[in-house]
């Protein structure tokens, strides 16, 4: 299973749009990809739709990152 970072900076964009990160990792481990693309200083990134527990369906907005020790972790930049 995938594993998240989580920031007070990412926490609070998603907390903006009345979601939670249990409810994000839920609708992206049971989404799709919708589109991949590349911003030009930040570099890749892509985004999902999922559906929450609750039924709502949303859109997130990630990228691929990598710990300290190696490891690749998801990287939510916002989700609504």
């Amino acid at each position: 299973m995938d594993k998240f970072i989580w920031i007070d900076w990412n926490l609070r964009k998603i907390d903006a749009h009345a979601l939670s990160s249990d409810e994000v990792e839920f609708a992206w481990h049971n989404g799709k990809v919708v589109f991949s693309g590349s911003h030009p200083v930040n570099g890749p990134y892509s985004e999902s739709e999922g559906t929450c527990p609750t039924g709502r369906v949303i859109r997130i907005v990630w990228r691929y990152d990598v710990d300290r020790d190696g490891e690749t972790m998801v990287f939510v930049i916002t989700a609504y």
